[in-house]
């Protein structure tokens, strides 16, 4: 039963007793109905009152009868609404439409560890139900968040089926270490959940409410609260499938007759002559289109809600499997969750919760499938011209008909990918037991154990049959597995009471945590054909493996008082400790303390009729981050070396004794308003300081070691996010609503040791961490165009007076700061409208103002530099031309085999700004007539599409790339991404 029902009811009751005093005999007799002004449904148990004395209360249809004088005033009252007053007039008939008061029904908001009334919030934080999200066709709930939030940037920046999104919570505030956001999921942190069975994500972005997470809170915290027992029984099935396909965006690898031309122009007229045959102008093969497909995307979900005598339950079952728009990958998952809750007496209710998730993913056997499906040259057919079939390639020439291959690469995906293979499972259960113990009406004791366990394998099969690349190698069978078993104990003591206008709530508790880890990895070489087994490998070439223990502890507390409803102060302390830190380092406080000012609720506001809510709120905090490898403070040994024939122990990691903490300091302010027209309005301010940073700092080789981890640096975000949302219409049959968020931040490097800079580089591309820039910025040899009179590519060089010329030889060009691929701005559009039975809901997404390096260009626009790799046609809609004769204005440089315009530089750094609009769904409610003789309580039909369309001025295929770097790739850079697809969806959601 929600509390818009419990208010009613509790109306009823109350209002019977009105009905007792109803006045005699009046002068005329007015009938009418009584309905919600959102729904249009009859409200039950509205009061309607007569200013001539006597009344009476709606019945069970909203109807109601009256008699009174003809000139009388009729109010009519119900909790949980707005009064109407209405003046009789002479009139017979009055029919009423009352408006629900948002600030009466006080929505309550999960926030882990308690509970708080939306209203008195003194925090940054965004709540969301579980049906605002599953429109969108993923298994990955951070997906669904994407543009649903100011100050919330998500990534999408793969398509490969079962990755997850990336997301940033108010900015990075990391080098090396995780920015993640900590996920709590029924109160504990950590645990595994499927979408449709989600009540509500709430986002805590302010440290003042982060505060009571301390360990891993620097990067936020996302609430996740699973679905319960419903009043009534309640059986629900929801199944949806449709189709997907990859996006390619203004990106086009060239076909034959292109890439001939370009050729032509890189060559003597004697030596392309003998090269390239004019009949390869018209034997032309897309690999690109060969490549993908589409791919068939399916979700069976089944859930029973109710209760049986005492104990309450929610048990789910969930089965999706996603086919890859890329050949040969694919994802599936098989899920259920059972939720059981039972009092014991009447102060001890019990809980118990357990979640199990399988899945399985098969990837392309290699990375070159991908990149092949761009640039392998459109000369070369990969099937045989004899049979038909995939054709092996293992030299410059084919083996059917002795003809050239033209591509560098002289291997055939589609031949591969019958016989190589990359394949994983994983496996996780997740079990929570509750006790709930009301000792008093004012003291509740919570205690909650969690049981973790989590397996997953990854094998990577490459047959003696096939032609990879030499560091795969023949026959190569690489093996990996992992574990996880981890228990954790949350015990917390809540107190909540009243004096007079003072509400003080408090809460104390420990926490405890710990589990076991265990890895290995095995390579064979020299396996026979078919025989996808370490015993059948005759050469073990590699065999590591690891095992440790964690351990964590904390304790907490959060205290909470608040007067008259206007004024709110919370206040919170926690201190970890982890294994994964130095002992004298171990231990960090994280205090948080904020206020919140209901402005609305001063008689003062009275006479303000244009707000109906008005706060104001502030709040500060310090939160931690330990998100990092474990036992990075100690000297590190590999055992799998030899030496003489003996296992010999190597030292891999220096030891660092004082490895501590990085630490997050926020401060916020925000101002939330809601008009007398339903429009609510939210502004915040905030900055955050991140210091004491985890930081793996390059060492010089001679030490024998690459990086050496650290607590140095500090990072600054400042930003400010602004929301609105508006019910644009609001009509018996039609409702439209609207909203728009936004979030801009400004990311800076405040200190670094002895005022020196880092650089980060990966594949030749390179950023620079420097005091005053941003995280990301990127460091490289400014472009500065081609060169009019000859089609020299030209470059920036800057002297030491600072003046700025011009070269055209590659090496004499200048390093220097070239933008950021940090977002400025991020935000969201989203939009609501029923008609009678009929629904739609549309959403978008955007960012502005970073900078893509990509990649890609740089083997596909590189003025034919490589004759074996294909070229990206240029013909792409963005102005693009390129350089053929002298006085030429041109964007790309001669053609020039061999030539350095494709070397990395600012050349290729794009403008990543774009909006994308997300989903578009429209559906149907079946009506109540028909549901009724099916025995249903309600069900409904509809059609999703997901990424429409996509507005940038990008020449990839996607703009949106991740903002993590690894070790082959630096934030920010595109590099032949799995592209992310279109997709549409039908799908069908039953309730019995």
């Amino acid at each position: 039963m929600n509390f818009k029902t419990v208010l009613k009811a509790a109306s009823v009751s109350l209002l019977l007793v009105l009905a007792a005093f109803t006045a005699g005999a009046q002068n005329i007799t007015i009938t009418g109905t009584v309905i919600d002004a959102e729904d249009g449904s009859p409200i039950i148990g509205v009061a309607v009152a007569s200013s001539n004395g006597g009344g009476v209360i709606t019945d069970l249809d909203g109807k109601y009868t009256i008699q009174t004088a003809s000139d009388a005033t009729l109010t009519f009252s119900c909790l949980s609404y707005k009064d109407v007053v209405e003046k009789v007039q002479g009139r017979s008939v009055i029919n009423v439409v009352m408006q629900p008061d948002s600030q009466l029904l006080e929505e309550v908001v999960v926030l882990g560890y308690t509970t708080q009334k939306k209203n008195e919030l003194s925090s940054s934080v965004v709540t969301m139900s579980g049906d605002e999200l599953t429109n969108i066709t993923t298994p990955d709930v951070g997906n669904m968040l994407q543009g649903k939030a100011a100050g919330v940037l998500v990534l999408n920046a793969s398509g490969q089926p079962g990755d997850a999104a990336q997301i940033r919570i108010r900015g990075t505030g990391s080098i090396t270490a995780s920015a993640d956001p900590l996920y709590v999921v029924d109160g504990v942190a950590g645990g595994s959940f499927n979408p449709n069975d989600v009540e509500t994500i709430t986002i805590l972005k302010d440290a003042s409410a982060t505060a009571l997470y301390g360990a891993s809170a620097a990067g936020g915290v996302i609430v996740v609260t699973t679905k319960g027992a419903t009043e009534s029984s309640e059986v629900n099935f929801k199944v949806s499938g449709g189709i997907k396909k990859a996006l390619s965006g203004r990106f086009r690898p060239m076909n034959s007759s292109e890439f001939y031309s370009v050729l032509k122009q890189a060559y003597s007229p004697t030596v392309f002559a003998a090269l390239y045959p004019k009949e390869l102008k018209k034997q032309s093969f897309d690999w690109m289109n060969e490549s993908f497909r589409t791919g068939i995307v399916q979700d069976y979900y089944a859930s029973v809600a109710g209760k049986a005598g005492k104990t309450s339950y929610f048990v789910s079952m969930d089965y999706y499997d996603e086919q890859g728009s890329l050949i040969n990958t694919n994802f599936n998952r098989g899920s259920a969750r059972i939720n059981l809750s039972t009092p014991l007496s009447d102060k001890i209710t019990v809980n118990f919760r357990a979640a199990y998730n399988r899945t399985k993913e098969q990837g392309t056997s290699s990375y070159v499938t991908l990149e092949s499906a761009y640039y392998m040259l459109p000369f070369d057919n990969p099937y045989d011209v004899n049979t038909g079939e995939p054709l092996l390639v293992d030299s410059q020439t084919r083996s059917d008909n002795g003809k050239p291959w033209y591509s560098g690469n002289s291997y055939n995906i589609f031949h591969n990918e019958l016989y190589n293979y990359a394949i994983g499972h994983g496996e996780s259960i997740t079990a929570d037991f509750q006790l709930n113990w009301n000792i008093t009406d004012w003291l509740i004791f919570t205690s909650t154990t969690r049981y973790d366990s989590s397996n997953s394998f990854w094998e990577e099969y490459y047959d003696p049959r096939t032609n990879v690349p030499s560091y795969y190698g023949k026959g190569r069978l690489y093996n990996s597995n992992s574990s996880w078993s981890g228990f954790g104990t949350t015990n917390l003591l809540k107190y909540i009471n009243t004096f007079g206008d003072h509400n003080i709530s408090a809460i104390v508790g420990l926490e405890y945590g710990g589990g076991f880890t265990r890895a290995n990895t095995v390579t064979g070489q020299g396996m026979p054909a078919g025989q996808a087994s370490i015993s059948a490998c005759p050469t073990i070439t590699n065999n590591t493996g690891y095992d440790y223990q964690s351990r964590s502890w904390a304790w907490l507390a959060q205290a909470q008082w608040s007067y008259l409803g206007k004024y709110v102060v919370t206040a919170s302390i926690r201190y970890d400790e982890t294994s994964r830190f130095a002992p004298k380092a171990r231990g960090g406080y994280f205090p948080g303390i904020s206020g919140a000012w209901i402005i609305s609720q001063e008689d003062f506001m009275n006479d303000v009729e244009a707000l109906s809510f008005l706060k104001l709120r502030a709040g500060y905090g310090k939160t931690g981050n330990n998100n990092i490898e474990e036992f990075l403070y100690q000297d590190a040994y590999e055992l799998s070396k030899t030496y003489g024939g003996n296992v010999a122990a190597v030292m891999v990691r220096q030891s660092n004794p004082n490895l501590g903490w990085e630490e997050a300091y926020m401060t916020s302010i925000g101002l939330e308003a809601t008009t007398k027209h339903d429009i609510n309005i939210g502004l915040d301010l905030y900055r955050t300081i991140n210091t004491n940073l985890l930081l793996a700092v390059p060492v010089p080789p001679s030490t024998g070691f690459t990086d050496y981890t650290q607590n140095i640096g500090t990072i600054s975000n400042m930003g400010v996010e602004f929301v609105i949302d508006a019910p644009i219409i609001k009509a018996k049959d039609l409702k439209w609503n609207a909203g728009f968020n936004v979030g801009m931040n400004k990311n800076e490097v405040l200190y670094l040791p002895n005022g020196e800079f880092l650089q980060k580089v990966a594949s030749g591309e390179c950023q620079q961490v420097k005091v005053g820039q941003d995280l990301y910025t990127w460091y490289m040899k400014k472009w500065a165009g081609v060169d009019p009179a000859n089609g020299d590519p030209l470059w920036e060089v800057v002297g030491d007076d600072g003046k700025i010329t011009k070269t055209n030889v590659y090496a004499n060009a200048t390093m220097q700061a070239c933008g950021s691929a940090s977002p400025l701005m991020s935000g969201g559009l989203n939009t609501s409208l029923t008609w009678k039975n009929f629904f739609f809901s549309a959403n978008g997404s955007f960012i502005y103002g970073n900078k893509i390096f990509n990649s890609t260009r740089t083997s596909m626009d590189n003025d034919g530099s490589d004759a074996t790799h294909n070229l990206m046609s240029i013909d792409n809609g963005l102005g693009w031309k390129r350089w053929k004769k002298a006085g030429d204005i041109a964007t790309h440089p001669r053609i020039d085999l061999g030539g350095s315009g494709g070397k990395i530089s600012s050349r290729y750094l794009e403008d990543g700004s774009f909006f994308r609009l997300r989903n578009i769904t429209v559906g149907y409610n079946l009506p109540k007539s028909l549901t009724d003789k099916l025995m249903m309580k309600n069900a409904k039909v509809y059609l999703s599409a997901d990424n429409i369309f996509t507005l940038t001025k990008f020449s990839g295929m996607d703009p949106e790339v991740q903002l993590e770097g690894s070790d082959w790739q630096l934030a920010g850079t595109y590099s032949m991404n799995y592209p992310v697809p279109f997709s549409v969806v039908a799908g069908i959601d039953i309730k019995f």
